[in-house]
């Protein structure tokens, strides 16, 4: 069974703080052990091809696309599929899967539906709206 690393598969941005979240996801990842590269749609680098090239040339015998958040639009239904295919022309050999995505998966959608609900409790607002409110 040939060794699985991840990717991780973002839309991207033009401000590069959005991706924050997403790599302190890789680097939890990468302290537990599991070989993990980040990939971008678009805007960041790496793009998908980059980040599938460096597992392959580490070894990487299977490689797991997570798509992170990406719409049930175009994005997932016609352009990942075409990516995918053309890696696997490319890499010829190599497992290349993609999961199911994660923004569709319910325990995502029960941890959001907790921290909003949490987070917007009465009297707890964050510090800029705090001090926006003691200068009116």
């Amino acid at each position: 069974m040939p060794s699985t690393a991840l990717i991780l598969f973002a839309h991207g941005a033009r401000e590069p703080d959005w991706a924050r979240p997403f790599e302190r996801v890789r680097d939890r990842l990468r302290a537990s052990g599991t070989e993990v590269e980040l990939a971008f749609l678009e805007s960041m680098s790496p793009s998908l091809a980059e980040a599938a090239a460096r597992l392959v040339q580490r070894g990487f015998g299977a490689l797991a696309i997570v798509p992170l958040f990406l719409a049930q639009g175009k994005h997932l239904k016609r352009d990942l599929p075409v990516m995918v295919e053309s890696l696997r022309r490319q890499h010829a050999g190599v497992d290349i899967r993609v999961t199911p995505a994660l923004g569709d998966a319910p325990e995502i959608e029960s941890a959001i539906a907790d921290w909003a609900q949490r987070e917007s409790r009465p009297g707890k607002i964050a510090p800029a709206r705090r001090q926006a409110r003691k200068k009116k």
